[in-house]
Protein backbone atom coordinates (compact mmCIF):
# COMPACT_ATOMS: atom_id res chain seq x y z
CA UNK A 1 0.00 0.00 0.00
CA UNK A 2 1.32 3.45 -0.93
CA UNK A 3 2.23 5.74 1.97
CA UNK A 4 1.98 8.85 -0.21
CA UNK A 5 -0.58 11.43 0.87
CA UNK A 6 -3.65 11.47 -1.38
CA UNK A 7 -6.80 13.55 -1.58
CA UNK A 8 -8.28 15.85 1.05
CA UNK A 9 -6.53 15.95 4.43
CA UNK A 10 -8.01 17.96 7.31
CA UNK A 11 -5.66 19.61 9.76
CA UNK A 12 -6.05 21.01 13.27
CA UNK A 13 -2.86 23.04 13.30
CA UNK A 14 -0.17 23.03 10.62
CA UNK A 15 3.36 21.72 11.07
CA UNK A 16 6.49 23.30 9.58
CA UNK A 17 6.55 20.96 6.58
CA UNK A 18 2.93 21.76 5.70
CA UNK A 19 3.54 25.49 6.07
CA UNK A 20 6.49 25.27 3.67
CA UNK A 21 4.37 23.30 1.21
CA UNK A 22 1.63 25.94 1.38
CA UNK A 23 4.16 28.75 0.92
CA UNK A 24 5.62 27.00 -2.12
CA UNK A 25 2.17 26.47 -3.65
CA UNK A 26 1.15 30.09 -2.94
CA UNK A 27 4.34 31.44 -4.56
CA UNK A 28 3.72 29.30 -7.63
CA UNK A 29 0.07 30.39 -7.95
CA UNK A 30 0.88 34.07 -7.36
CA UNK A 31 3.58 34.01 -10.02
CA UNK A 32 1.42 32.14 -12.52
CA UNK A 33 -1.69 34.29 -11.99
CA UNK A 34 -0.03 37.64 -11.12
CA UNK A 35 -1.95 37.73 -7.83
CA UNK A 36 -1.33 38.21 -4.11
CA UNK A 37 -3.39 35.54 -2.38
CA UNK A 38 -4.82 36.50 1.00
CA UNK A 39 -3.79 33.69 3.34
CA UNK A 40 -3.31 35.41 6.74
CA UNK A 41 0.09 33.86 7.41
CA UNK A 42 0.25 34.94 11.05
CA UNK A 43 -2.93 33.02 11.74
CA UNK A 44 -1.82 29.96 9.76
CA UNK A 45 1.33 29.73 11.86
CA UNK A 46 -0.58 29.77 15.15
CA UNK A 47 -3.65 27.62 14.51
CA UNK A 48 -5.29 25.99 17.56
CA UNK A 49 -4.52 22.27 17.83
CA UNK A 50 -8.05 21.35 18.86
CA UNK A 51 -9.98 22.75 15.88
CA UNK A 52 -9.92 21.86 12.19
CA UNK A 53 -9.32 24.97 10.09
CA UNK A 54 -7.12 23.90 7.19
CA UNK A 55 -7.81 21.58 4.27
CA UNK A 56 -5.00 20.25 2.09
CA UNK A 57 -5.25 18.27 -1.15
CA UNK A 58 -2.41 15.96 -2.14
CA UNK A 59 -1.72 14.19 -5.41
CA UNK A 60 0.88 11.43 -5.16
CA UNK A 61 2.36 13.08 -2.09
CA UNK A 62 2.51 16.60 -3.53
CA UNK A 63 0.38 19.43 -2.20
CA UNK A 64 -1.68 20.71 -5.14
CA UNK A 65 -4.60 22.37 -3.34
CA UNK A 66 -5.15 24.28 -0.10
CA UNK A 67 -8.10 25.99 1.54
CA UNK A 68 -8.10 27.88 4.86
CA UNK A 69 -11.11 28.61 7.05
CA UNK A 70 -11.04 31.71 9.26
CA UNK A 71 -13.89 32.26 11.73
CA UNK A 72 -13.60 35.65 13.41
CA UNK A 73 -17.19 35.62 14.71
CA UNK A 74 -20.27 33.41 14.80
CA UNK A 75 -21.99 35.13 11.87
CA UNK A 76 -19.76 33.79 9.10
CA UNK A 77 -16.51 32.11 8.18
CA UNK A 78 -14.00 33.36 5.63
CA UNK A 79 -12.47 31.09 3.00
CA UNK A 80 -9.27 31.58 1.03
CA UNK A 81 -7.51 28.99 -1.06
CA UNK A 82 -5.73 27.92 -4.22
CA UNK A 83 -5.16 25.05 -6.63
CA UNK A 84 -1.96 24.29 -8.52
CA UNK A 85 -2.31 25.59 -12.11
CA UNK A 86 -1.49 22.17 -13.57
CA UNK A 87 -4.25 20.50 -11.52
CA UNK A 88 -7.14 22.89 -12.12
CA UNK A 89 -10.34 21.62 -13.70
CA UNK A 90 -10.27 18.43 -11.61
CA UNK A 91 -12.82 19.49 -8.94
CA UNK A 92 -10.08 19.89 -6.33
CA UNK A 93 -11.43 23.22 -5.11
CA UNK A 94 -14.94 21.74 -5.01
CA UNK A 95 -13.76 18.90 -2.76
CA UNK A 96 -11.87 21.29 -0.46
CA UNK A 97 -14.87 23.63 -0.24
CA UNK A 98 -17.16 20.71 0.60
CA UNK A 99 -14.89 19.67 3.49
CA UNK A 100 -14.63 23.23 4.81
CA UNK A 101 -18.39 23.78 4.51
CA UNK A 102 -19.09 20.64 6.53
CA UNK A 103 -16.74 21.84 9.27
CA UNK A 104 -18.34 25.30 9.27
CA UNK A 105 -21.85 23.81 9.50
CA UNK A 106 -20.77 21.71 12.48
CA UNK A 107 -19.74 24.94 14.21
CA UNK A 108 -23.12 26.53 13.48
CA UNK A 109 -21.83 29.12 11.02
CA UNK A 110 -24.69 30.21 8.72
CA UNK A 111 -22.55 31.28 5.77
CA UNK A 112 -19.07 31.55 4.30
CA UNK A 113 -17.34 34.49 2.66
CA UNK A 114 -15.16 33.39 -0.24
CA UNK A 115 -12.24 35.78 -0.77
CA UNK A 116 -11.24 36.20 -4.41
CA UNK A 117 -8.73 38.68 -5.74
CA UNK A 118 -10.29 40.77 -8.48
CA UNK A 119 -7.23 40.14 -10.66
CA UNK A 120 -7.63 36.36 -10.40
CA UNK A 121 -9.39 35.28 -13.60
CA UNK A 122 -9.45 31.64 -12.52
CA UNK A 123 -10.74 32.45 -9.03
CA UNK A 124 -13.52 34.69 -10.35
CA UNK A 125 -14.49 32.04 -12.90
CA UNK A 126 -14.70 29.33 -10.23
CA UNK A 127 -16.67 31.37 -7.69
CA UNK A 128 -19.27 32.49 -10.24
CA UNK A 129 -20.25 28.85 -10.75
CA UNK A 130 -21.34 28.73 -7.11
CA UNK A 131 -24.64 29.98 -5.58
CA UNK A 132 -23.00 33.10 -4.14
CA UNK A 133 -23.84 36.79 -3.89
CA UNK A 134 -21.31 39.62 -3.82
CA UNK A 135 -21.02 40.90 -0.24
CA UNK A 136 -18.34 43.59 -0.38
CA UNK A 137 -14.89 44.43 -1.73
CA UNK A 138 -11.71 45.64 -0.07
CA UNK A 139 -8.56 47.38 -1.24
CA UNK A 140 -5.18 46.13 -0.15
CA UNK A 141 -3.04 49.19 0.61
CA UNK A 142 0.71 49.42 1.14
CA UNK A 143 2.57 52.28 2.78
CA UNK A 144 4.82 53.64 0.02
CA UNK A 145 5.83 57.16 1.05
CA UNK A 146 4.91 57.88 4.69
CA UNK A 147 3.36 61.29 5.21
CA UNK A 148 3.08 61.54 8.97
CA UNK A 149 2.11 64.62 11.01
CA UNK A 150 5.01 66.77 12.18
CA UNK A 151 3.26 67.41 15.49
CA UNK A 152 0.67 65.52 17.52
CA UNK A 153 -2.27 66.61 19.64
CA UNK A 154 -0.95 66.29 23.17
CA UNK A 155 -4.44 65.65 24.51
CA UNK A 156 -4.45 62.22 22.89
CA UNK A 157 -2.49 59.63 24.86
CA UNK A 158 -1.43 56.79 22.57
CA UNK A 159 -0.45 53.70 24.53
CA UNK A 160 -0.25 49.90 24.36
CA UNK A 161 -3.50 48.22 25.36
CA UNK A 162 -3.82 45.99 28.40
CA UNK A 163 -6.27 43.20 29.15
CA UNK A 164 -8.24 45.74 31.17
CA UNK A 165 -8.98 47.54 27.89
CA UNK A 166 -10.61 44.48 26.30
CA UNK A 167 -14.25 45.49 27.04
CA UNK A 168 -13.89 48.99 25.61
CA UNK A 169 -11.95 47.72 22.59
CA UNK A 170 -14.74 45.25 21.87
CA UNK A 171 -17.32 48.01 22.28
CA UNK A 172 -15.54 50.38 19.87
CA UNK A 173 -15.00 47.58 17.34
CA UNK A 174 -18.66 46.55 17.41
CA UNK A 175 -19.79 50.15 16.91
CA UNK A 176 -17.34 50.95 14.14
CA UNK A 177 -17.81 47.78 12.11
CA UNK A 178 -21.56 47.45 12.71
CA UNK A 179 -21.39 44.15 14.59
CA UNK A 180 -24.86 43.80 16.19
CA UNK A 181 -23.76 41.76 19.19
CA UNK A 182 -20.76 43.13 21.06
CA UNK A 183 -20.19 39.62 22.41
CA UNK A 184 -19.22 38.51 18.89
CA UNK A 185 -16.01 40.55 19.23
CA UNK A 186 -14.31 37.69 21.05
CA UNK A 187 -10.78 37.78 19.63
CA UNK A 188 -9.39 40.06 22.34
CA UNK A 189 -8.24 37.66 25.04
CA UNK A 190 -5.48 37.38 27.62
CA UNK A 191 -3.91 34.77 25.35
CA UNK A 192 -3.94 37.00 22.26
CA UNK A 193 -2.39 39.84 24.28
CA UNK A 194 0.48 37.55 25.25
CA UNK A 195 1.42 36.72 21.65
CA UNK A 196 4.56 38.48 20.46
CA UNK A 197 3.31 38.82 16.87
CA UNK A 198 0.28 40.87 17.90
CA UNK A 199 0.23 44.46 19.08
CA UNK A 200 -2.76 46.39 20.43
CA UNK A 201 -2.99 50.13 21.04
CA UNK A 202 -5.61 52.59 22.25
CA UNK A 203 -5.97 56.36 22.04
CA UNK A 204 -7.13 58.04 25.23
CA UNK A 205 -8.39 61.60 25.87
CA UNK A 206 -8.86 62.82 29.44
CA UNK A 207 -8.93 59.23 30.67
CA UNK A 208 -11.51 58.08 28.10
CA UNK A 209 -10.52 55.58 25.40
CA UNK A 210 -11.68 57.12 22.11
CA UNK A 211 -10.03 54.78 19.58
CA UNK A 212 -8.09 51.57 19.08
CA UNK A 213 -6.01 49.70 16.53
CA UNK A 214 -4.56 46.21 16.13
CA UNK A 215 -1.33 45.08 14.45
CA UNK A 216 -0.25 41.65 13.21
CA UNK A 217 3.48 41.17 12.73
CA UNK A 218 5.18 38.75 10.36
CA UNK A 219 8.92 38.24 9.96
CA UNK A 220 9.41 41.37 7.87
CA UNK A 221 6.06 43.20 7.80
CA UNK A 222 3.34 44.77 9.87
CA UNK A 223 -0.37 44.56 9.03
CA UNK A 224 -2.68 47.22 10.49
CA UNK A 225 -6.30 46.27 11.13
CA UNK A 226 -9.27 47.26 13.21
CA UNK A 227 -8.50 51.00 13.32
CA UNK A 228 -11.58 52.62 14.82
CA UNK A 229 -12.59 55.83 16.61
CA UNK A 230 -15.80 56.30 18.59
CA UNK A 231 -18.41 58.06 16.48
CA UNK A 232 -18.72 60.95 18.95
CA UNK A 233 -14.96 61.61 18.69
CA UNK A 234 -14.60 61.44 14.92
CA UNK A 235 -13.59 64.45 12.84
CA UNK A 236 -11.05 65.64 15.43
CA UNK A 237 -7.95 64.12 13.87
CA UNK A 238 -7.66 61.26 16.34
CA UNK A 239 -7.82 58.57 13.66
CA UNK A 240 -4.92 60.12 11.74
CA UNK A 241 -2.88 60.44 14.92
CA UNK A 242 -3.52 56.84 15.98
CA UNK A 243 -2.59 55.63 12.48
CA UNK A 244 0.62 57.68 12.41
CA UNK A 245 1.70 56.53 15.85
CA UNK A 246 0.96 52.92 14.87
CA UNK A 247 3.23 53.26 11.83
CA UNK A 248 5.98 54.59 14.11
CA UNK A 249 5.56 51.63 16.47
CA UNK A 250 5.86 49.14 13.60
CA UNK A 251 9.01 50.89 12.35
CA UNK A 252 10.45 50.55 15.86
CA UNK A 253 10.21 46.78 15.54
CA UNK A 254 12.56 46.98 12.56
CA UNK A 255 9.87 46.15 10.00
CA UNK A 256 9.65 48.45 6.99
CA UNK A 257 6.77 46.85 5.08
CA UNK A 258 3.36 48.04 6.31
CA UNK A 259 -0.02 47.23 4.80
CA UNK A 260 -3.74 47.25 5.58
CA UNK A 261 -7.11 46.60 3.98
CA UNK A 262 -10.11 48.89 3.69
CA UNK A 263 -13.60 48.59 2.25
CA UNK A 264 -13.84 50.10 -1.22
CA UNK A 265 -16.97 52.01 -0.18
CA UNK A 266 -15.46 53.47 3.02
CA UNK A 267 -14.38 56.71 1.36
CA UNK A 268 -13.55 58.44 4.65
CA UNK A 269 -11.11 55.72 5.73
CA UNK A 270 -9.70 55.40 2.22
CA UNK A 271 -8.98 59.13 2.12
CA UNK A 272 -7.30 58.96 5.54
CA UNK A 273 -4.98 56.15 4.48
CA UNK A 274 -4.12 57.80 1.18
CA UNK A 275 -3.30 61.07 2.92
CA UNK A 276 -0.80 59.22 5.14
CA UNK A 277 0.99 57.63 2.18
CA UNK A 278 -0.83 54.34 1.65
CA UNK A 279 -1.51 53.26 -1.93
CA UNK A 280 -3.91 50.66 -3.33
CA UNK A 281 -2.00 47.67 -4.71
CA UNK A 282 -4.87 45.24 -5.25
CA UNK A 283 -8.47 44.48 -4.38
CA UNK A 284 -10.41 41.50 -3.07
CA UNK A 285 -14.04 40.56 -3.63
CA UNK A 286 -15.96 38.78 -0.86
CA UNK A 287 -18.75 36.45 -2.00
CA UNK A 288 -21.29 35.07 0.46
CA UNK A 289 -22.18 31.38 0.26
CA UNK A 290 -25.15 30.31 2.45
CA UNK A 291 -24.38 27.01 4.10
CA UNK A 292 -27.79 25.58 3.29
CA UNK A 293 -26.73 25.70 -0.38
Amino acid sequence: MSSLKQGVIKRAGLDDIELREIQHLAALCNKRDCTDLKLNWNILRSRPKDQINDFLFYYDGYLVGFLALFAFNQQEGEISGMVHPAHRGRNIFKMLLKAASEEARDRGLPSLLLIVEQASYNGQEVVHRLPVTHDHSEYKMVLEQPRLPETFNERLLFRPSTVEDIPVMAQITAQAFEIPDEGEVNWYTAESFSQSNRLYFVGEVDGVVVGKVDVNLSEDAGFILGLAVRSEHQGLGYGRQILARTVQEIYRTGRQNISLEVSTVNKQALSLYQSCGFKETGSYDYYRLPLDS
